[in-house]
């Protein structure tokens, strides 16, 4: 009986998540209210307080849904593998790039972050945790760029840390472009390219 209670909990949370997903991309986040949300989900406004304690709270577990993958994906740029270290860059990224296009979900998400929502004082603790997440990327992609240097792959001219803003900034500039504009360009075809441009410019003369 336990067991099954707790599993009609976890389904109710994830009702509720998809649900608020699905608001926050058609309404954007400042016009949805919990209600729209309960209503939505098929559940009381109670039984989302049951599990989250403010529209914040709930607007950060729907963003957590797409930052742990991330996350996991970010982690491999943190230790070398078979790939050089410009390569093991170029990969993640490409992957970070194509999802975007691939999954519907990452694609209703990072299109409430980039352009349906209005980050005003209930949302400051998401945005914490946002900018904690960019933060993470800023240093893990400086990590990577530190190894190709000392491999001798990266321009010695270029800081590693220069080197990951302009990637970080290429990829994020990238994805809001796509998410506004999706037939500005395909990202699962044309993300190889696009990075190549970039590491043209950055990895060490022949």
């Amino acid at each position: 009986m336990v067991r099954r209670s707790k599993a009609d909990a976890e389904q109710t949370r994830s009702a509720i998540l998809d649900a608020a997903e699905h608001q926050f991309y058609q309404h954007g986040v400042s016009r949805t209210t919990l209600a729209h949300i309960a209503s939505a989900a098929g559940v009381t406004r109670g039984a989302i307080y049951w599990h989250f304690d403010n529209k914040a709270d709930l607007f950060n577990a729907m963003l957590d849904r797409i930052r742990l993958p991330f996350r996991q994906m970010l982690s491999e740029l943190q230790s070398a593998n078979d790939l050089s270290a410009l390569a093991q860059i170029k990969d993640v990224m490409h992957r970070a790039l194509v999802i975007v296009q691939q999954d519907p979900q990452y694609h209703r998400v990072l299109t409430v972050v980039f352009h349906r929502c209005e980050y005003v004082d209930e949302l400051n603790p998401a945005v914490q945790q946002q900018e904690q997440l960019n933060q993470e990327v800023q240093d893990t992609l400086t990590l990577a760029f530190a190894r190709a240097l000392e491999n001798g792959e990266l321009n010695p001219a270029i800081e590693p840390r220069v080197a990951a803003a302009a990637m970080n900034s290429l990829v994020g500039g990238l994805i809001s472009k796509f998410l506004q504009h999706p037939g500005y360009i395909d990202l699962i075809e044309q993300a190889q390219a696009l990075l190549d441009t970039l590491f043209l410019g950055i990895k060490k003369p022949d």
